[in-house]
Parts: structure tokens; C-alpha cells; sequence
């Protein structure tokens, strides 16, 4: 198969989740092919699981007073806090017969090109099931799926760097005030890139794209209109909703 892969666009968090609903369901309706997607935010955001509860994930004071985006995803898993730039994030979606049935398998799957492409630029990384891609020093990332008849939604958020203090600060961890020992801890579990190579953002998503073409036949790309538009309305009509974001 040839995949489009599109590494332009800046988005609102709304957009980005309405892009991924979007594309999947023309992608299952067989009106476009199989797209790799990498994500440009407006700002910070908090990308909720579908089936956690918002007020149990959410610091709700912090991030109503900085205007983080919470915006609940289509797929499960948990929430993270991500500020543009300081995260990569990507989107695959491929015809459902291209993927291991098995759940567990798709994800090793998947995940083969990102490994190659990381560790193109030096990083240590690996697999680790379910869903993470890890270094030594803590978790680089995580993965989700949506399936649907003839389609699936694969999607990652990477961590190139990270505000650990504003990530505990914006999902609740149990303590009234981000303490010196939540952020120690929170470091060892968590491995950011920029600690551990020399490349640059750019430069990685470049060698992420070189692998995926190597791997899958990618050619570069872009949105057709249709597909945004349709996005757009659908940001507006459910992704910017407290009826979606706040339902459970």
C-alpha cells in the first residue's frame, strides 16, 4: 500500500480530534487511502481518555485559568498534558486488513518504524506491551487504537521535552500542591528526547517520515479540503462540547 503522509497544519486540540474521526471514517468508507498524519498544536491541551471521568483526570482550576484545551479522544487509554513543540504526535490510518488482528501484536506492529526512526537519531527506545515505547531512563510515549469495520486508528504522543511541574499541575495526582518529590518522581518515570540526543524536533519527525516511507511506501501530501471541512463542523459540533469533553 501507499500511504499520504501529511506533516503540515496547525490545529486547535478540537481539530486534531475531529481530523482523526474524520479521516478514519472516510478511510472505512473506502473514499480516500491510508494516511500517516503528524500533529501541529495552537496550544497546550490535555488529550483525555474516552472512558475517564474529567473532573477525576483534570486539575479543572488549573487549566480552566490557563486555557488548556481538555479534549476527549475517540480512542481509550489515559490522559497526558501536551504543549506544541514540546511533544510529537502522529496519526496512522490503515485499511484494518494491513493490521494484526491481534491487539497486542498490531501494537509491537506498529510501533517496528518508530523504533527504527528514534534510534536513527541515537535514541535508545523499545517496544514494551501494551502500547509504550520506552528508554531506559522512564516512558517516550504512548499508543491508542480505534478499530472500525474496515479501518484503524492508530495514534502516539511522544515526549521531546516536557514542564513536568505543569503536567502535574494540570492532572490531578492525589496532593493539593505539586511537591519537589511528586516532580522527582514523576522524571523517573517519564524520559523526555532532548535529554538523550542531539536532533532537533524537526530532525526527528524528518527521520520518522524517512523510516515510514521505507517501511510502508509513503509518499508526501495533504488534506483535501473535504476532509477539513468536514473536520471543522465536527470540532464545533462535538469536540468543542462540554456534551463530548465533560460527558462522564
Amino acid at each position: 500500500m501507499t500511504v499520504t503522509i501529511v506533516d503540515e497544519g496547525t490545529y486547535s486540540e478540537p481539530m486534531h480530534h475531529a481530523l482523526d474521526e474524520v479521516i478514519l471514517d472516510r478511510l472505512n468508507d473506502g473514499e480516500i487511502g491510508p494516511v500517516l498524519r503528524f500533529w501541529y498544536r495552537e496550544g497546550p491541551a490535555v488529550p483525555l481518555g474516552r472512558f475517564q471521568a474529567y473532573e477525576d483526570e483534570v486539575a479543572v482550576d488549573y487549566v480552566d485559568s490557563r486555557s488548556v484545551d481538555v479534549v476527549r479522544r475517540i480512542t481509550g487509554g489515559g490522559a497526558m498534558y501536551v504543549e506544541p513543540g514540546d511533544v510529537i504526535t502522529y496519526s496512522m490510518y490503515l485499511p484494518r486488513e494491513d493490521v494484526p488482528a491481534d491487539v497486542e501484536e498490531s501494537y509491537e506492529v506498529l510501533d517496528e518504524w518508530v523504533i527504527d526512526g528514534l534510534r536513527a537519531v541515537g535514541l535508545d527506545v523499545a517496544h514494551e506491551p501494551l502500547n509504550d515505547i520506552t528508554h531506559p531512563e522512564g516512558k517516550i510515549g504512548g499508543s491508542a487504537q480505534l478499530r472500525s469495520e474496515h479501518a484503524v486508528l492508530h495514534h502516539t504522543t511522544m515526549s521531546y521535552d516536557l514542564d513536568i511541574e505543569a503536567m502535574l499541575s494540570a492532572l490531578r495526582i492525589g496532593e493539593e500542591k505539586v511537591s519537589d518529590k511528586a516532580v522527582r518522581s514523576a522524571e523517573k518515570r517519564v524520559a523526555v528526547m532532548r535529554e538523550h540526543i542531539d536532533a532537533d524536533r524537526e530532525e526527528v519527525i524528518e527521520s520518522l517520515k524517512e523510516t515510514f516511507a521505507e517501511t510502508y511506501g509513503g509518499e508526501p501530501g495533504s488534506l483535501d479540503e473535504e476532509t477539513i471541512e468536514t473536520a471543522r463542523r465536527l470540532a464545533q459540533s462535538k469536540f468543542s462540547t462540554d456534551e463530548w469533553n465533560k460527558r462522564l
